[in-house]
């Protein structure tokens, strides 16, 4: 690591273990350009950042009294088998980038992927019916099998069955933790915890030793949402905690898909309530395949992508530039050597199809799913 990532590095972890909001961020990064630079700039200067708080900048002078205690951090890391991934990482998850509060670092245990760009969410009650374990089992195998890392909180109930029958089935799981990446919750699931960072990742934004206070499950929940192409709600009642990951999707333009259940029981309305607003209806694993425009790999690898809609062939020349990674609306125009006016036009019609998506600058990515 040359020193200069190193520096961006370890100031990107003050600025986490300082827990610095995820917009505060994203404001200051987009102003100043890097975390290093963040914690360089006089307070002047970010006192007069619109859309940052007083209680944000109090945040970064606590990052920058941290930052001496980052590299022995580090060394702490990988003595549980850990690492930093900042968000200008190239392992950073671009599903992730996508969203509009990414976490400027993640902590991760294990290891992230190529393959966990098609990644599902299942979620749900931390006390289910036995039928709700059943179907979260089954669709987690089989979607772990057809080559989708399964994505979920690592909490009781949906949560830890959904890893768990991913895990069985020999494919990828990966857990978003609501406390620091070095503390088990729920204490049971330390065995758990240890084969999911084994066949996948655990993950968090929170700080090492951070506890797992109850404000800290809805906010990791965005996180949930924002590595997956859809969220599966399985056994899901009114008050379930996963009705707040189905929210996130929806807001990120992420599928929501729920599991019907037994209409007399009522532990299941608030899937219901979700199929209700418009939730893709789930049976089957196939059900979520075919909604993504997938097939099964033989060789459980990505799963294979098949054309949703048609497109005309200039539209396919801008598809092809297009990844989950941000391309600028000039480099769009620079490569596909049409007029500017043709591409905006052209643009405009992927977006109807929602094939692409227009983000700030202008530039665009392609639409997951």
């Amino acid at each position: 690591m040359i020193e200069t990532d190193r520096e961006e590095l370890l100031a990107s972890l003050a600025l986490a273990c300082a827990e610095l909001s995820a917009r505060a961020w994203l404001v200051l990064r987009d102003k100043f350009g890097s975390s290093r630079d963040i914690l360089a700039a006089e307070d002047l200067a970010l006192t007069a950042v619109r859309g940052v708080s007083a209680h944000a900048r109090a945040r970064v002078q606590t990052a920058r009294k941290k930052l001496p205690e980052m590299p022995d951090l580090l060394d702490r890391l990988a003595a549980i088998g850990a690492t930093a991934v900042p968000f200008t990482d190239p392992l950073y998850p671009p599903l992730l980038k996508q969203i509009a509060d990414p976490p400027g670092l993640l902590f991760v245990r294990g290891e992230l992927t190529e393959q966990d760009r098609f990644a599902v969410a299942i979620v749900g009650s931390r006390s289910p019916r036995p039928y709700g374990v059943q179907m979260a089992r089954r669709l987690a195998a089989d979607l772990a099998s057809a080559g989708l890392t399964i994505v979920s909180g690592g909490a009781r109930g949906i949560d830890g069955s959904a890893h768990d029958a991913a895990i069985r089935a020999g494919g990828r799981t990966i857990a978003v933790l609501g406390s620091g990446i070095d503390v088990i919750y729920p204490s049971e699931h330390r065995e758990l915890f240890n084969r999911i960072a084994a066949s996948g990742a655990l993950v968090s934004e929170f700080p090492p030793g951070a506890p797992p206070e109850s404000w800290r499950f809805p906010r990791r929940n965005r996180i949930i949402s924002g590595l997956s192409r859809g969220v599966i709600v399985c056994d899901a009642p009114e008050d379930s905690g996963s009705l707040i990951t189905a929210t996130c999707a929806a807001e990120q333009s992420r599928e929501v898909f729920a599991v019907p259940g037994n209409v007399d029981t009522g532990h299941n309305r608030g899937a219901h309530r979700l199929l209700k607003e418009g939730a893709k209806l789930v049976e089957s694993a196939e059900d979520v395949l075919e909604e993504f425009g997938m097939e099964r790999s033989p060789e459980r690898k990505a799963p294979v992508e098949r054309p949703r809609m048609q497109v005309t062939p200039d539209e396919m020349r801008i598809l092809e530039l297009l990844d989950l990674e941000p391309v600028p609306l000039d480099v769009i125009i620079e490569k596909t050597a049409l007029p500017p006016s043709d591409v905006a036009g052209l643009l405009t019609f992927l977006e109807m199809k929602r094939l692409v998506k227009r983000l700030a600058g202008p530039s665009y990515v392609r639409v997951v799913g």
